[in-house]
């Protein structure tokens, strides 16, 4: 089985009661009980980290964010919209035909032959496209299509992220091939190309895993560098802060405020969550963020992923090598990658990725907080899959 899609992978192999059940098998204290440790030894020092005001977000500063939100909205309509049309240009094999930009889009001297559905994504169209290659050699592309506005914007952040990612590691991440829109307008639909890559439906071996990660961190490492990336990313569907800060304590701030405004946008303010959330903001991050940023420490920008749940791993099946996708990239605090195998509903949250990954990557000084870092970054996985999913079992933990 191939899979290449990550929200595909997740409803295939992982039913979300598995998601949502569990203890971490390394936490060693109450996670309430840390937070409250960290916020009291907040209260008692003076970080001089940014104040809560000084971070804030206001809704003046984001002018597109209404117009991205009704995007989203629209996003499931228009995906509907856009199957049922292809399933009527479909022959009688279930073969769908190629607009001519994909096929001019396809590396030169590439025949394609035919292309399938493949998969089941929430907010995307995904195909494989069958060929030779100039020389006869058979050959398969990933296609990926979003229909609607928000194409655009999401397909050119992953296809400009996943390109700077594959410079990092050609032999960790799929090649992008091309990015582009339909030239059929009654499709109204953008359009993704990568190389395909034949998948087992099994968890990432855990030493290849953090060996490989690591490496792609520090190759990308930006020494004089900002925090942010160039372009819109997409963390699924949904916007994420990217915008450039020289401070991972500002960007961060930001990240997460950006994450619980889309929360309380489709689930409303749940009065409890938005008092500790203002606290968090006001001491908790200041303190435990801004603690790798004083006494002359610095955080050293590097290139993440920004979304490597399980679900956007693959093992592929001649080789057992593990590749990377469906990325939603930006330059981070290289630590901010793990937050989200912390997730209890993600299956990467076993102790042996993490702990592989640092062998190669030792945890940022203060090292004793590294732990009280991670869950606080794995907050903001878990307010954008609350945003995605009205209700979610996310919104909880």
């Amino acid at each position: 089985m191939v899979l290449l899609s990550g929200d595909t992978y997740f409803k295939t192999f992982y039913p979300m009661s598995d998601y949502i059940t569990g203890e971490d098998d390394e936490m060693t204290e109450n996670d309430t009980n840390r937070a409250q440790r960290i916020e009291a030894d907040t209260v008692k020092s003076e970080s001089g980290a940014p104040t809560l005001e000084d971070r804030s977000h206001s809704s003046s500063e984001r002018p597109e964010s209404a117009v991205r939100s009704e995007q989203m909205k629209m996003a499931p309509k228009l995906l509907h919209k856009l199957k049922q049309k292809l399933a009527l240009l479909s022959d009688s094999s279930g073969n769908i035909p190629l607009d001519e930009a994909v096929l001019d889009a396809l590396p030169e001297g590439t025949q394609a032959q035919f292309a399938v559905s493949y998969g089941v994504s929430a907010w995307s169209f995904t195909a494989k496209i069958t060929a030779v290659d100039s020389t006869g050699k058979p050959t398969s592309f990933f296609l990926k299509y979003v229909a609607g506005d928000l194409g655009k914007p999401q397909l050119e952040g992953e296809f400009v992220g996943m390109s700077a990612l594959y410079n990092l590691a050609s032999d960790f991440v799929p090649k992008p091939i091309a990015w582009g829109k339909l030239s059929d307008q009654t499709l109204a639909t953008y359009f993704l190309i990568t190389e395909f890559k034949h998948f087992m439906p099994v968890l990432p071996d855990a030493v290849k895993l953090g060996a490989k990660l690591a490496a792609m961190h520090l190759k990308s490492a930006w020494p004089n560098g900002k925090f942010g990336f160039h372009i819109q990313t997409y963390d699924g569907a949904r916007i994420q802060y990217v915008g450039w800060e020289d401070s991972w304590t500002s960007f961060f701030s930001k990240l997460l405020a950006e994450a619980y405004r889309q929360d309380v946008e489709t689930n409303g303010i749940w009065p409890e969550l938005h008092t500790a959330y203002g606290r968090v903001q006001s001491h908790l991050l200041p303190r435990l963020i801004g603690a790798l940023e004083a006494d002359g420490r610095k955080v050293t920008p590097m290139l993440i992923h920004g979304d490597l749940w399980d679900g956007n791993i693959g093992v592929e099946a001649d080789t057992g090598e593990p590749w990377i996708f469906d990325c939603a990239a930006y330059y981070a605090h290289n630590e901010m990658e793990l937050g989200i195998w912390r997730a209890e509903r993600h299956q990467m949250r076993a102790k042996a990725y993490r702990r592989e990954y640092l062998r190669h990557c030792e945890p940022s000084e203060p090292e004793e907080e590294w732990d009280d870092r991670n869950l606080l970054y794995s907050a903001k996985t878990n307010f954008m899959l609350s945003a995605i999913f009205p209700g979610s079992p996310a919104r909880r933990s």
